[in-house]
């Protein structure tokens, strides 16, 4: 499952629950998407799987809360995932699914639901390209490495994206062409 793997290669850092939530969200939102509840009942197993170590740490705002680090045994299960090559061909995506049954919708209905897909898109390109480029020249081999991969993932992000955008826009158009009629005005009717 790429959620448990996911919080263990983000641990790899030290982090409480929230602390970790708010990192992913930043870092994942484009891609990933876990709530808070499922990322801690995530937590919950793989620390009880010792994949996970968990220590009190004092809290500036109220009760201490539990941080979280990945253990040698978690590193070695997220080193055996990346092993066994990218996830990508058996990624699972509703939209597929969306699609095919939108013939149910009325066309402007359908078109009203294509112009959204194409608005995320839109909007997800644009966030994408505003991530900014760490300016901060790396100073170790391992910062390099890090910041090569990020930039390697950033740069998929934004090709898979831009490739949905472009594919938004030709469906949302010969949509239009083929089932949405138009009034005298120039108006979708």
């Amino acid at each position: 499952m790429s959620l448990d793997h996911i919080l263990l290669g983000a641990l790899e850092e030290p982090r409480s629950g929230y602390d970790l939530k708010r990192w992913f969200d930043e870092v994942f939102a484009f891609f990933w998407n876990a709530d808070q509840s499922q990322i801690y009942r995530t937590l919950g197993r793989l620390s009880e799987q010792g994949l996970l170590s968990v220590r009190a740490a004092a809290s500036p705002i109220g009760p201490d809360k539990r941080v979280y680090r990945t253990t040698a045994k978690g590193r070695a299960e997220v080193k055996r995932w990346l092993k066994k090559g990218p996830v990508s061909p058996a990624q699972r995506s509703a939209i597929y699914a969306q699609l095919i049954f939108l013939s149910l919708l009325k066309d402007e209905d359908a078109a009203d639901f294509l112009a959204t897909m194409k608005a995320q898109a839109d909007h997800l390109v644009a966030a994408l390209e505003r991530v900014p480029d760490d300016d901060a020249p790396p100073e170790t081999e391992d910062e390099r490495r890090v910041a090569f991969f990020n930039r390697a993932s950033l740069a998929l992000g934004l090709a898979r994206a831009r490739a949905t955008q472009s594919a938004a826009a030709a469906i949302l158009e010969a949509h239009r062409a083929q089932f949405v009629t138009e009034d005298r005005h120039g108006h979708a009717a």
